[in-house]
């Protein structure tokens, strides 16, 4: 039975958070905004579509658009972004991070493939971005394994782990993760995903020769790595609450999920109220990310003494 919920939630929730997203800032700022499904509507209109290819991209080209999209829907059923077990079990926490970084390799080949000079340069901005949030990413995720001698990300985040009631580790890899998140995603401050400056854009640059089912799988990437990336924020969060949290595992699946939307209202209130960062600030921006990683670090080991 949960595994049926589990992959249920893996449909549809990443389309309802994207709609959700879309339709609070459009409410923040005084406009009516898409309905609720209309990511579901965009995804099998653009399946439908025709596919327009550059004259210059070759099989690397789809071949990036593919695997970009078959290693996020592996992620997405064996991490543990849920309270419920995930669908492919013995996630390594390494092996987490080598695969988004193969499905961010491909992606900037994808992007370089068509000769666009917009994906080169998204390509590169990707590409540095990636290299400077990493270690964020890492220690965020490390400091939990510490806590419970383990590097498997399904018993590091199950809540019978030892240590698992250690507040303060949760409450800083929590806040790591969400800044590793709005990197990651190329969301406000680093990126606004709203913009149609193209040399401005990291994310929507890279996929802009992307059309019809290219498209579609491209966006339905970026839809589970987000709610992924937000389920990882919310599991620590309510770790972090584990004392007051109900021992009923169906009641905890509401949390996680409700979770994953207030996480949508604080994204859509930051992109609302915030502007772009020049890209000089943007390393400074991810230190706070680093900052909040090493304190949970720090902790988890000074809890282990």
């Amino acid at each position: 039975m949960s595994y049926f919920v589990y992959s249920l939630l893996v449909l549809l929730v990443p389309f309802l958070m994207i709609g959700f997203l879309q339709n609070i800032k459009a409410k923040l700022q005084n406009r009516i905004g898409p309905p609720l499904l209309q990511p579901f509507f965009n995804f099998f209109k653009l399946w439908n579509k025709t596919q327009v290819l550059s004259e210059d991209a070759s099989y690397l080209f789809r071949f990036g658009i593919v695997i970009n999209f078959c290693v996020a829907v592996y992620l997405i059923l064996s991490v543990p972004w849920l309270n419920l077990s995930p669908v492919i079990g013995g996630m390594d926490l390494f092996l987490f991070v080598y695969l988004l970084a193969a499905a961010r390799f491909v992606n900037i080949l994808s992007a370089l493939d068509t000769g666009s000079p917009f994906g080169t340069f998204s390509g590169s901005r990707e590409a540095a971005l990636s290299f400077l949030v990493e270690p964020s990413m890492v220690l965020c995720l490390l400091a939990p394994c510490l806590l419970a001698s383990s590097n498997i990300l399904s018993d590091v985040f199950s809540f019978q782990t030892a240590g698992a009631d250690n507040p303060p580790v949760w409450i800083f890899a929590c806040l790591g993760l969400f800044l590793v998140a709005l990197v990651e995603l190329s969301r406000m401050p680093v990126d606004d995903p709203a913009t149609h400056l193209e040399l401005t854009m990291v994310h929507e640059a890279m996929i802009i020769e992307a059309s019809g089912r290219n498209l579609a799988l491209t966006e339905y990437a970026y839809a589970l790595k987000l709610t992924l990336f937000f389920g990882l924020s919310v599991q620590c969060a309510l770790h972090a609450m584990a004392h007051w949290l109900p021992s009923n595992e169906w009641l905890i699946l509401i949390l996680s999920v409700l979770g994953l939307f207030f996480l949508a209202i604080i994204l859509a209130l930051l992109e609302t109220v915030l502007i772009k960062l020049k890209w000089t600030k943007c390393p400074d921006f991810i230190a706070y990310a680093l900052t909040m990683a090493m304190f949970a670090c720090i902790v988890a080991l000074g809890g282990r003494t």
